[in-house]
């Protein structure tokens, strides 16, 4: 669907989320804004400085969104910022094989756990 005015300027969304989130956020940000200042101590042998010192202007701006619980949109490069981070994330953790283990698991439990079944044991 086209902007409905694609002359309109930036406006202030809520961020409104629960405060677990809010907490892994905070903290997840915080750790990735650290990782990015270590990097950029030896600014020297990074491939491109400018852009990481870029994307840790949009993870502030994050952290700022997240603890005023409001962000101005749009944000293209806090947007990727995030996805780019949140899909290291999930190939370090292996969510991937996390959740198709955990899908096993139930898929097993709830044939385990049927007592109604027609011919269940027969």
């Amino acid at each position: 669907m086209a902007d409905q005015n694609p002359m309109a300027g930036p406006q202030v969304v809520p961020v409104d989320l629960p405060p677990a989130q809010t907490e892994i956020l905070r903290e997840e940000l915080l750790g990735w804004l650290a990782g990015i200042d270590e990097d950029l101590e030896s600014a020297d042998r990074l491939p491109d400085p400018g852009a990481m010192a870029r994307e840790a202007e949009a993870f502030r701006r994050l952290l700022v969104a997240v603890d005023t619980r409001e962000i101005e949109l749009p944000d293209e490069e806090a947007r990727a910022a995030l996805a780019k981070a949140a899909e290291g994330y999930d190939q370090a953790s292996r969510h991937a094989l996390v959740v198709a283990v955990h899908d096993a698991h139930q898929a097993l439990l709830g044939v385990l756990s049927a007592t109604d079944r027609e011919g269940a044991g027969r």
